[in-house]
């Protein structure tokens, strides 16, 4: 097993390919429920205890201020996370899962859907859906939102065998709207592209990650699903929002979201009844960033279609660079609030708007409270707390700039 993240440039029998799920690394406690059994590639893996410190992501991208846009009783979006498996018995994830849709594609006896030995499945599945918890500061970005299927595709390796294309198309058939994919390879195949192409045809916004081969692989070769047109491509960013150095960077780069830095990563909830955090650093976990603000665009307006949905996010994503898209950007950040107050509904179309976008208006709003970034800056030590010093910066420096 390779780390951080390599992905598989291999294709294999029936369509499927060697894939890497695109963590830098995962921080997570062993096990699962009893039936995720583990091999001899597991990673080794250590739990982070729990914490009411709220991770620097939640802050970053104003999780506070999401609240009054994101109505309980919308009709919930159905978001499939193909990986890892996502442990139902995770306390914040209670409700979170339909259980009964979801499927595991490796040996379902023995690798279930609602169970993950990795780890890595369930923390994405956190970032999107977790539930507050008391004595926990990590939340989900949309637990009110969505309804999740867990299509396991993965057994407990990083590197194996993946059924990705059957996995999207398992998706689709189970009624998904949103697939989020944190996950690639460096190989394009005709059944992969095909299962996209069908997803897409059918209505359903594909969301998968850049990569993580950007500081280790000349040339940032393109990483499929990511690459394909249509598909919105995450990039990472640290506390700071600068590109990190493991994302990868090309011209199909849609949006970056928080992956977190070795000195501040990303923190969410793990494979554990316990309820013990995870940690992890990757494009994988900036992926599910994005996932969820789709959902709640969507969960907020939903006659839209999924392309509409697409140019929503791009639009109002926060402009990094002098011109958008940048290779290393994107559209620029995601930006949750932005995507779900902005007034004008872009029209559907087959690419990101102008490069040179017109000013934005957005709905009048009152600002969210910083007693978030308070609790952040005072209650200070643990592996949170560099991240969240900058993140309250980050914020501040949002506010000045007149986007709130």
């Amino acid at each position: 097993m390779r780390w951080p993240g390599r992905g598989g440039v291999r294709s294999a029998a029936g369509g499927t390919l060697l894939l890497a799920l695109v963590a830098g690394f995962v921080v997570a406690p062993v096990g699962g429920v009893a039936t995720a059994v583990a091999d001899e590639c597991s990673p080794s893996v250590t739990p982070v205890a729990p914490t009411a410190q709220v991770p620097w992501p939640q802050t970053a991208l104003r999780f506070p201020d999401l609240a009054p846009y994101a109505s309980a009783g919308a009709a919930k979006v159905k978001v499939a996370v193909i990986d890892s498996g996502i442990d139902v018995a995770t306390p914040q994830l209670a409700g979170a899962v339909d259980a009964a849709g979801s499927v595991s594609l490796v040996d379902p006896k023995t690798y279930p859907p609602t169970a993950d030995a990795l780890g890595h499945g369930t923390m994405v599945a956190g970032i999107i859906a977790a539930r507050a918890r008391p004595g926990s500061g990590v939340v989900g970005l949309a637990p009110s939102a969505v309804s999740l299927l867990s299509i396991r595709a993965y057994r407990t390796c990083e590197n194996e065998n993946a059924p990705i294309a059957q996995g999207i198309r398992e998706a689709v058939a189970r009624g998904a709207k949103i697939v989020n994919i944190s996950a690639g390879s460096s190989t394009d195949t005709p059944d992969l592209a095909a299962a996209v192409q069908a997803a897409q045809a059918a209505g359903v916004l594909v969301v998968a990650a850049a990569g993580n081969l950007g500081d280790q692989q000349n040339g940032d070769p393109p990483q499929y699903p990511a690459a394909y047109p249509g598909v919105v491509a995450v990039g990472a960013i640290g506390p700071d929002r600068a590109v990190t150095s493991y994302s990868e960077h090309g011209a199909y780069l849609g949006l970056t979201a928080p992956g977190g830095t070795a000195e501040a990563p990303v923190v969410g909830v793990g494979p554990s009844a316990a309820g013990v955090l995870a940690s992890g650093v990757g494009t994988s976990f900036a992926t599910p960033y994005v996932t969820a603000t789709a959902a709640l665009v969507w969960s907020r307006f939903p006659t839209l279609t999924a392309e509409q949905v697409r140019q929503r996010l791009y639009a109002t994503a926060d402009r990094m660079a002098a011109g958008a898209p940048d290779p290393g950007y994107g559209w620029g950040v995601v930006d949750p609030y932005a995507a779900l107050t902005t007034v004008a509904v872009p029209d559907a179309a087959d690419s990101g708007p102008a490069a040179t976008p017109s000013p934005l208006t957005f709905a009048a709003a009152a600002p969210g409270s910083d007693a978030t970034g308070r609790a952040l800056v005072v209650g200070g030590g643990g592996v949170l707390s560099a991240g969240g010093v900058a993140g309250v910066a980050w914020l501040a420096r949002r506010r000045r700039r007149g986007a709130a």
